[in-house]
């Protein structure tokens, strides 16, 4: 009898490195691949958060003779407080929101949130259902409301676009720089403190005035989608006035 018959072979450690070696090299190979494809979805799940949002908006227009939800400015710097109840119902001080006027045709706070953005901190942070990650733009959302017809190339203007955080406020980017509402700025930025419409692939999801909503390149997004009189384009952020068309 053979004394070596029922001796296991064992791994040499040359081909337990070579194993170890194909195993890293394909993790390093598809791991960029899965976090790819989740930012899709999640690019994806924000683009039909906005979808969302543009048909409630077309809804409360049907409703209330065509004109946009007003907006009013509840904090400096074009910020708006505009899930704080207390704020929108304070009966001394009434607000208009756009957010509580199209709640009745949406019925969920969680659309106004992208699963890409990270929470902030502080005094700023997310307190649901106080919790956003899209601006609003106030050439098209003013206190008294916009009529339709005010826009000559809804498929073109843009309504809501993104922002990195999540906060307990939104923006209004473009923000009106004077009472009166006719300078704007801020319409685009990358900053320390955040960026707007770059959090998906080097761009943003934007919803525009006629409902629809898509994906654009941040360097790609110009002024005068904003409805602004100006040819700046990307993160070139000025002061502008309404565009003539708009």
């Amino acid at each position: 009898m053979n004394q070596y018959k029922h001796q296991n072979k064992a791994f040499t450690l040359i081909e337990l490195l070579v194993v170890i070696a194909i195993i890293s090299i394909l993790a390093a190979i598809l791991f960029p691949v899965f976090a790819r494809a989740r930012e899709n979805a999640r690019r994806s799940s924000c683009l039909s958060n906005l979808k969302q949002i543009g048909l409630g908006i077309m809804q409360y227009k049907q409703d209330y003779d065509e004109k946009y939800p007003a907006q009013t400015n509840s904090g400096a710097g074009g910020v708006t407080n505009f899930m704080t109840k207390s704020v929108v119902e304070n009966p001394s001080s009434p607000k208009t929101n756009v957010f509580y006027s199209v709640d009745p045709y949406i019925k969920s706070w969680q659309i106004f949130v992208c699963p890409s953005a990270s929470p902030d901190t502080g005094a700023i942070a997310p307190n649901p259902p106080s919790a956003t990650s899209y601006f609003i733009n106030a050439v098209i959302f003013r206190p008294l409301g916009l009529s339709m017809a005010a826009i000559s190339q809804p498929a073109s203007r843009i309504m809501f676009q993104e922002y990195n955080h999540v906060r307990n406020v939104s923006y209004q980017r473009p923000r009106a720089t004077d009472s009166a509402g006719t300078t704007f700025d801020a319409w685009i930025i990358t900053s320390a403190s955040g960026t707007y419409s770059d959090i998906h692939f080097g761009g943003g999801n934007l919803l525009y005035a006629d409902g629809h909503a898509k994906w654009k390149k941040q360097n790609s997004i110009c002024a005068r989608e904003f409805g602004l009189n100006s040819n700046a384009c990307g993160i070139a952020s000025g002061s502008a006035t309404v565009d003539p068309n708009f």
